[in-house]
């Protein structure tokens, strides 16, 4: 039933493998856009969740949080959340390795990393905003308690979190029409935010803000660290377990069937 997509996801981790492989600077540049991507989102939704009452402020921040992931897939970049999804269906289809896997992974995640702290510094250069302006505590607030919680709780929170994503991804990626992708993806990820869970990459970015703001104690490189550690591991579970292998295991592929070359222009441009 689900074998197609199964298929086309496996072809686009195979195109992503050979990019990271063979053209490692651009595959680079496209994570760091990614990154980039994802953090316009976070800049969006704290600018408006600074500004309104805290009863709505899960609703506003959740409503407005769709695009991030709609740049993401229709500019085009290279997500690590996304491919958590993309590289374990490659792999259990063989059209990647575990080489490739790892090494798809690590790229993604830098050059997000990357691009998410460029943002970070340009908005902070550019007067940071209602983010940054004095007397804004949102980010702080929300920063300190992701860089204190449990560990346990932030590998929960991250499961949930990039099985959401990663739905968003699937089902844009089966839907037919441009306005069908966009309602898709604004569902999953206004239910993940309006949530509280935890995506690895858009925390760089709210971390990144707070760090090069004004930021308390509480905030810290260590715990920016400690957050990202777990919640990549989290992210992976939601991506890779939660929808990767779970359709892979509701749509056992035949013994001689061979992969699909149809494209999929959404699938291919969430990387």
């Amino acid at each position: 039933m689900y074998s197609k997509t199964l298929d086309n996801f496996a072809d686009v981790a195979a195109v992503k493998a050979a990019f990271s492989r063979d053209k490692p600077l651009a595959f680079f540049i496209s994570s760091m856009m990614a990154g980039a991507y994802v953090g316009i989102g976070i800049i969006l939704i704290f600018t408006l969740g600074q500004q309104v009452d805290p009863s709505l402020r899960s609703l506003v921040m959740g409503a407005c949080f769709g695009i991030a992931l709609t740049l993401v897939i229709f500019a085009g970049s290279d997500l690590f959340t996304g491919h958590t999804l993309f590289m374990t269906v490659g792999v259990a289809r063989g059209s990647s390795d575990w080489a490739g896997l790892v090494r798809n992974w690590v790229m993604s995640w830098v050059g997000n990393l990357a691009g998410s702290v460029l943002l970070a510094w340009v908005f902070w250069l550019a007067g940071g905003g209602q983010v940054l302006k004095e007397g804004a505590d949102l980010i702080y607030t929300a920063s300190a308690a992701k860089m204190n919680a449990p560990a346990l709780a932030l590998i929960a929170r991250a499961a949930l979190c990039n099985w959401l994503v990663c739905l968003a991804i699937w089902t844009s990626a089966r839907a037919t029409s441009d306005a069908a992708k966009c309602i898709l993806i604004w569902w999953c990820l206004f239910a993940f935010i309006a949530c509280g869970f935890e995506h690895s990459v858009a925390n760089m970015t709210v971390f990144s803000l707070a760090l090069f703001g004004n930021h308390p104690p509480s905030v810290s490189f260590g715990g920016m660290a400690y957050n990202l550690l777990w919640v990549t591991l989290g992210n992976i579970i939601g991506g890779a377990g939660f929808v990767g292998l779970a359709y892979l295991g509701a749509s056992p592929k035949e013994a001689g069937e061979t992969l699909v070359a149809t494209q999929v222009p959404a699938a291919a441009s969430a990387r």
